[in-house]
């Protein structure tokens, strides 16, 4: 009787632990802050998800917060699966900036820079976006510092693709988001 009363103890703690472990939203692990962490030195991972597009997972996303308001900056990190040129990462960009009302002649700039930033994504390969405010969004590959756009509207428009309440994954973004609202630079409305 005493063996399957602590058999029984022991799967409640089992069973409670995994329930901790895996509905944390502490997923993030040194690797994921190497590149995060010297700009944003209180960053703590919020919420991750998928994007996927006609079934297939393209990316893993991750949000990470210095502030619970994102007021001394945020991060998104993109964890590929799938094989992406620069050319059609670019596009997809573009669209979305179009698509979230951005003005025609910033959109036409915005491209313009990021296809000097934009690499060629392979299965593995991560990106990076750190915004740090009134100064820069700053870009990361696998690590390394590939550039950096310093326009607020830029930023505004770019973490909106994830984080605006008008985004076209609102699944994805109330995954990233977790019990935080949007940044206020993107909503000031806090809608879940």
């Amino acid at each position: 009787m005493e063996y399957q009363l602590r058999l029984k103890i022991l799967e409640i703690v089992s069973f409670t632990l995994a329930i901790l472990i895996l509905s944390s939203p502490s997923f993030a692990n040194e690797t994921d802050l190497l590149e995060i962490k010297p700009l944003l030195p209180n960053a703590r991972q919020v919420g991750q998800g998928p994007f996927t597009y006609l079934g297939f997972k393209v990316y893993e996303a991750k949000y990470f917060v210095n502030d619970d308001q994102g007021k001394t900056g945020f991060a998104i990190r993109l964890d590929y699966m799938r094989k992406i040129s620069s050319s059609d990462l670019l596009r997809a960009t573009t669209r979305q900036f179009e698509r979230l009302g951005a003005p025609e002649k910033d959109v036409a700039i915005w491209e313009q820079e990021l296809g000097k930033i934009y690499p060629d994504i392979d299965i593995g390969h991560h990106i990076t976006a750190v915004y740090r405010p009134n100064d820069s969004t700053i870009f990361f590959h696998n690590g390394k510092s590939i550039g950096k756009i310093a326009n607020e509207s830029f930023s505004k428009y770019f973490f909106s693709i994830w984080l605006d309440p008008k985004t076209n994954r609102p699944e994805l973004r109330l995954q990233l988001l977790g019990d935080l609202c949007s940044p206020n630079m993107i909503s000031t409305i806090c809608l879940k």
